[in-house]
């Protein structure tokens, strides 16, 4: 191998990527989608005097579970539940353990679902990266006072994207889209369709319950929430709904009168 060759090698091999520029944004607030009633959050990139502006600062909306923005709103409102809630919890475990919460990433978008990291000051001062839900970081952030930091690249890449819901509320069901990590948590690898995570008492499909999975509508498979929301959409009114179910890994059918 030649001299030259073996030095271009070992500058190739000693370059390293830059790391993506970041931008700060602030929480302003929590709105509806009102296609869907799935709540989104609102993060606008802060403008150089620290401040925010939805009229000149970037946005970049994130499509969130109810749970999550309910957690989000109680702490922007400064209301303090009657006992902890989860991110609560969290808070408290990661200050009695000696660490501090320093940052939130917002990082990457594949396949319409956003990635997050918080970075945590451990006792010897060691960064402790943990891979987490942007949902829940945010959250987690709003409690700490932390700040966020959003990936330069995913205001365009969002927009790019067109980034579509990943969750939504059908016939009273809250549902979302069944990513890889919870088909694991319920025990559904080989299954594709729509977690249900949320479900009224008086809802049409009251039938169904928190964990089950949407296979098929009308005996169409399904895949994402904005697939069963399309087809939802184009359902008669006067036809029953038929859901195809996974419950606890056995399939089960079930009906109910579509709402007007």
């Amino acid at each position: 191998m030649g001299r030259a060759l073996v030095a271009l090698i070992a500058v190739l091999a000693g370059v390293t990527r830059a790391p993506a520029k970041q931008v700060e944004v602030t929480v302003e607030g929590l709105l509806l989608d009102p296609s869907t009633g799935s709540p989104v959050v609102r993060l606008v990139e802060k403008n150089g005097t620290g401040s925010s502006s939805s009229t000149s600062g970037r946005e970049l909306p994130i499509w969130i579970g109810p749970f999550e923005a309910q957690a989000i709103a109680l702490e922007i409102q400064g209301v303090p539940p009657p006992r902890p809630l989860t991110h609560d919890l969290m808070k408290q475990l990661v200050e009695r353990l000696g660490g501090k919460l320093e940052r939130v990433e917002i990082g990457d978008l594949k396949d319409n679902t956003y990635f997050a990291t918080l970075h945590v000051a451990g006792p010897g001062g060691k960064d402790l990266a943990v891979d987490a839900r942007p949902s829940d970081a945010i959250a987690l952030a709003l409690r700490f006072h932390g700040p966020i930091l959003v990936s330069e690249e995913l205001f365009a890449k969002a927009a790019a994207a067109r980034a579509t819901p990943a969750a939504a509320h059908l016939w009273g069901l809250t549902v979302q889209d069944l990513t890889p990590e919870m088909a694991s948590f319920f025990q559904a690898d080989d299954v594709q369709g729509v977690l249900v995570s949320d479900v009224e008492r008086t809802a049409p499909a009251r039938a169904l319950a928190r964990g089950d999975i949407i296979t098929a509508l009308d005996e169409q498979p399904v895949g994402s929430v904005t697939e069963l929301a399309t087809r939802a959409e184009a359902h008669s009114h006067t036809d029953p709904v038929r859901l195809s179910i996974r419950r606890a890994g056995h399939p089960i059918a079930i009906h109910f009168s579509s709402p007007d």
